[in-house]
């Protein structure tokens, strides 16, 4: 097993939220010498998303889902990969959300961050962000320029519309790119989700969301209801074992899917495809016979259905974006 080493991002190194675990073949790859200014740009950027996914940020961050350990593979992927200008302006805005809902001025707001999540080479892309979110009415405040990022005095208020907008934009970001999963959640079916439906989902460029893998508070129905009215479409795999029976929540969300018009991919494996119910035998189920055969033939049909997802690059390899556009170039 290779050694594994917490380390910062390039820009928020000394700040508890940047830094993440990596193994040493990545971390290698981190020296300032082979890392343009774009490069380290990127990575913080990534850098922060991941954290903020995995909430590194919270108080107590054993509340979510435990983050993976990053790798070579995962620096190289990510180092030449630019968020759009877009992207860089949410997540701008979302760490000044962060901030303020901690109690924290933006004009008080940590820079290293900021620009880490600006996905800014330097602090001119950072002021070019302020600037547009001060024309759009996000920050509210007056006073002169003259600081080379925030107008003094302290008169820069978080608006309601920049709350509005990050609200809509992750809205809108979860229906062009969420699936929603359906299935037994048993053991036996930790393997077909880990290396046959979640891995075919992205490499066809959406995200997989299974809800025993959610953070929520309330009824679980309410959760299922609301993550599959913002999917793109639903896998729903009915594979079971005869001692287990049909699984009627699989059924279920499945149904109400279809009754919303969202598309519906059905799978199941070799063998269970006899004890489909008769409401749905007369479906086109996908049936597959090891976690390889699901992986390709899902990622296909969902190519042939619904064409490639949001987080796809152009040369078909699984991307976190589509867009490579900055606001710096």
């Amino acid at each position: 097993m290779q050694d594994i080493s917490e380390v910062g991002c390039p820009w928020c190194s000394h700040q508890a939220g940047g830094r993440f675990w990596l193994m040493q073949s990545g971390a290698a790859l981190l020296q300032c010498r082979l890392l343009t200014d774009r490069r380290k740009a990127n990575l913080s950027y990534w850098i922060y998303k991941h954290n903020l996914e995995y909430r590194l940020f919270d108080a107590n961050p054993g509340l979510g889902e435990k983050p993976p350990v990053l790798d070579q593979a995962w620096v190289e992927g990510h180092r030449d990969l630019t968020p759009s200008a877009s992207e860089r302006m949410l997540m701008f805005l979302r760490e000044l959300i962060r901030c303020d809902d901690a109690g924290v001025p933006a004009d008080k707001a940590d820079r290293n961050l900021l620009k880490a999540a600006g996905g800014c080479r330097h602090d001119d892309d950072l002021q070019e962000l302020l600037l547009y979110a001060m024309d759009r009415g996000w920050l509210e405040g007056g006073g002169t320029l003259d600081d080379p990022f925030f107008p003094r005095p302290n008169l820069i208020n978080l608006g309601l519309g920049a709350r509005i907008h990050v609200e809509e934009m992750f809205g809108e970001l979860g229906r062009s790119r969420q699936a929603f999963v359906a299935m037994w959640f048993d053991p036996s079916m930790d393997e077909v989700y880990e290396d046959g439906i979640k891995p075919a989902i992205e490499a066809a460029g959406y995200e997989a969301v299974r809800i025993d893998q959610q953070d929520f508070v309330g009824p679980v129905v309410d959760e299922i209801v609301a993550e599959i009215r913002k999917s793109r479409f639903v896998v729903a795999d009915f594979t079971t074992s005869k001692k287990a029976g049909a699984r009627g929540g699989v059924y279920y969300e499945a149904g109400f899917a279809q009754g919303l018009g969202i598309d519906v991919i059905h799978t199941c494996r070799k063998g269970s495809e006899q004890d489909l119910h008769f409401d749905t035998s007369h479906l086109n189920h996908l049936i597959w016979e090891d976690t390889e055969d699901l992986r390709g033939r899902l990622q296909k049909r969902i190519e042939a259905i619904l064409g490639r997802g949001p987080l796809s690059s152009s040369n078909g390899d699984q991307e976190v974006v589509g867009s490579h556009s900055s606001l710096a170039a």
